[in-house]
């Protein structure tokens, strides 16, 4: 990533964040792995004990899935690129009465040799946004403690496709090659600052894991919840992930998952 770039992609995070914070809603009461979906109550799939363990988010936003991993007793480290979503996230974190560790960190920028050694290492929808994901992958492996566990939430490549109108009652999706999907360009308002993302096949990264030495323990390709046959009250409890945008997406999340969730443990 060209410096240029990479400031402009800290300064499109520190421009859009207060707004993304205000129309998202995202709890600290559940863990959470994307829009519209279940949280962890529901999957199941954090280590089985949470207190005490050491753990890393990458690229957290304002790092409201390590927020709720301390209220269950989890030492935390908050990382991500903005200061503005790191504030956000020291103020709910104050607010509820939590000691999470915050430190402004690029994904594309970790030094093994920095951040010591973790025993639990996990980010949701930040990878895309790196340039050389493989890499991170790669330094995960060095800061991970023999036997950690790793969940990478990513964006699943069908979902870069286009979604086409096939008929008076039905659309679909068109992706025009699943090997190199199309990448994401997003602005800020004034078109100064954007990001890019980039999605790849699920082979893809499983190996990478694999290479990197880690074993694959689940791939997950979850589905939304509901949202047509739930009430308010059971979507606010399950879902810890939504918005107004969200909830327009899904006719759309209901038939192609949005994102992909890799878990997997350090070789001994």
């Amino acid at each position: 990533m060209e410096k240029n770039e990479l400031n402009g992609s800290k300064q499109y995070w520190e421009e859009t964040s207060k707004e993304y914070q205000l129309v998202t809603r995202i709890s600290i009461n559940d863990f959470h792995y994307g829009p519209l979906l279940p949280g962890d109550s529901t999957v199941n799939a954090l280590p089985e004990k949470l207190n005490g363990l050491r753990c890393l988010e990458l690229g957290a936003g304002a790092g409201q899935n390590s927020i709720y991993l301390a209220s269950q007793g989890a030492k935390c480290l908050v990382t991500d690129i903005s200061e503005e979503q790191l504030a956000h996230g020291k103020q709910m974190a104050e607010e509820a009465g939590l000691t999470l560790d915050f430190q402004q960190l690029d994904l594309d920028d970790i030094n093994p040799s920095d951040l010591g050694q973790w025993d639990f290492i996990h980010s949701t929808w930040a990878f895309p946004f790196a340039e050389n994901q493989k890499a991170v992958i790669e330094k995960c492996a060095k800061i991970l403690s023999p036997g950690g566990r790793l969940h990478i939430t990513t964006g699943h490549p069908v979902f870069a496709g286009e979604w086409i109108q096939l008929d008076d009652f039905e659309e679909g999706m068109f992706l025009s090659d699943y090997f190199e999907p199309p990448r994401e360009v997003r602005f800020t308002e004034d078109e100064e600052s954007f990001v890019r993302t980039r999605q790849y096949p699920l082979s893809t990264y499983i190996n990478w894991l694999i290479e990197a030495g880690f074993k694959i323990e689940r791939v997950l390709e979850l589905k939304p919840l509901d949202l047509e046959f739930k009430s308010e009250d059971e979507l606010l409890l399950s879902m810890p992930y939504d918005s107004t945008v969200w909830r327009e997406m899904y006719p759309q999340i209901k038939k192609v998952p949005f994102v992909v969730t890799y878990i997997a443990t350090l070789n001994d």
